[in-house]
């Protein structure tokens, strides 16, 4: 009798040593729940990272991104707690890796544009407004949820983290359209990359306004107006939006 309880003793000494020794607490919960989930959960992280992006983004428009809860997440997916916290850190982490998913398409649809070799460079830039600029026609479901989620006070440090990262990856692209402009000779730009860069820093802040007005249903063309007359003074020429 006594050599059991030694050996339940022990096991159990052992179990909070190895806990103790992990300082992650998303890892130490996932050792906890998951010790049995380990041997049958074959999925590959980037398709349970997935699985639980697209779960949540369902949850964020059926019930708001409020009133939505990691156990809602969870019970959606069919995990435990344990797992989740494995692949993100809250519910915070959840949405801002979904914006970011929802930009990349963004940046690859402007990279496609950047570097085809058919399109001049004004037709690029016509193209890279027609991309971007927030309208009926481009607008999804999920675009709308992710916005008003952002635009939450709580949140709009996220927009600050993605404007970083949009903004360099946008000067890239269209620095890269600037200096086909210039070969061309319809663009006379001394500063190509600085040109690009103001450019672009004023474009994302000014998009996420029009993103912001757009959704409150308040007139934008103005800001749409303004940025076309940035474009034509600082890229010197008159050939962008005539007809």
């Amino acid at each position: 009798m006594k050599s059991k309880e030694f050996k339940k003793k022990t096991m159990k000494n052992h179990i909070i040593t190895r806990l103790k020794s992990i300082d992650n607490m998303s890892v130490w919960m996932y050792y906890i729940n998951n010790r049995r989930y380990k041997m049958r959960d074959v999925k590959e992280p980037e398709i349970r990272r997935a699985e639980i992006m697209d779960a949540a983004m369902i949850l964020f428009m059926e019930k708001g991104y409020t009133n939505t809860t990691t156990q809602d997440i969870v019970d959606k997916v069919n995990i435990s707690r344990g797992l989740l916290y494995y692949h993100f850190k809250n519910k915070e982490d959840i949405l801002y890796c979904l914006i970011e998913q929802y930009s990349d398409r963004l940046l690859k649809d402007i990279y496609i544009i950047a570097y085809d070799e058919d399109k001049t460079a004004i037709e690029k830039i016509r193209s890279f407004i027609d991309v971007t600029i927030i309208s009926s026609e481009n607008i999804s479901a999920e675009g709308t949820v992710l916005q008003r989620t952002v635009d939450l006070k709580e949140n709009q440090y996220m927009i600050d983290k993605l404007s970083h990262k949009l903004v360099e990856k946008l000067t890239i692209y269209f620095e890269k359209i600037i200096n086909q402009g210039i070969t061309e000779k319809v663009f006379s730009v001394k500063y190509p990359l600085e040109t690009a860069e103001f450019l672009m820093t004023a474009y994302v802040f000014a998009s996420n306004n029009i993103s912001i007005r757009y959704l409150k249903k308040e007139p934008v063309n103005n800001y749409l107006n303004a940025f076309k007359v940035m474009l034509e003074q600082n890229l010197n020429t008159k050939k962008l939006f005539s007809n």
